[in-house]
């Protein structure tokens, strides 16, 4: 059964259903080594048990079948808490790490951008500055209305992420990346 690919790809670029559809197979070279493979994998380890062994027992008792709908009910919330995003460290506290989710973090850069007229945000991807201690890299593509100028209002844009992150979750963003990818005209 295939599963709908409603979610965005993991930082590697695959996605959660290629992850889900190969839990069968061993962990291919390069699941082994990327970080966002490995740890969606072993996210639905405990699931893909679960279900394989239910699968095998439905088998030899037809009577026992789950209604009709309910494995795609049950998939639609593995795959959602498979894809909850990626947890950014922000700071060592003595009662542990305080962390934030990427996606949590991409709606706070996203309305940054939403109140700005001209402007439209789409993608959004943030990671943590390799390498360093602390530090996030936030990559915004945006969209732009006809006859916006272009140069001031990226400037203007970033300092209002790096406002709406600092006010957020206490951090200014080590770098913000912006893409204006496209023109629109309502």
């Amino acid at each position: 059964m295939a599963l709908d690919n409603r979610f965005p790809p993991l930082g590697c670029g695959r996605t959660v259903n290629r992850i889900w559809l190969e839990m069968y197979l061993p962990p291919d070279p390069h699941t082994r080594t990327c970080p966002d493979c490995r740890t969606a994998r072993k996210n639905m380890e405990d699931l893909y048990a679960a279900t394989d062994a239910l699968r095998d027992h439905d088998l030899r008792h037809p009577g026992l079948r789950p209604p009709h709908g309910l494995k795609e009910a049950v998939l639609h919330v593995a795959l959602a808490q498979a894809r909850r995003g990626i947890r950014l460290p922000l700071a060592e506290t003595l009662r542990g790490s305080v962390e934030i989710n990427d996606v949590a973090l991409a709606g706070v850069v996203r309305e940054a951008a939403r109140d700005l007229g001209g402007v439209r945000a789409r993608r959004c991807l943030i990671d943590q500055v390799p390498g360093a201690d602390s530090g996030l890299l936030i990559h915004l593509r945006t969209a732009v209305a006809p006859g916006v100028d272009i140069r001031r209002t990226m400037a203007f844009l970033r300092l209002r992420i790096r406002d709406a992150v600092e006010a957020s979750v206490g951090i200014v963003p080590h770098t913000v990346h912006l893409t204006v990818e496209d023109l629109y005209d309502d």
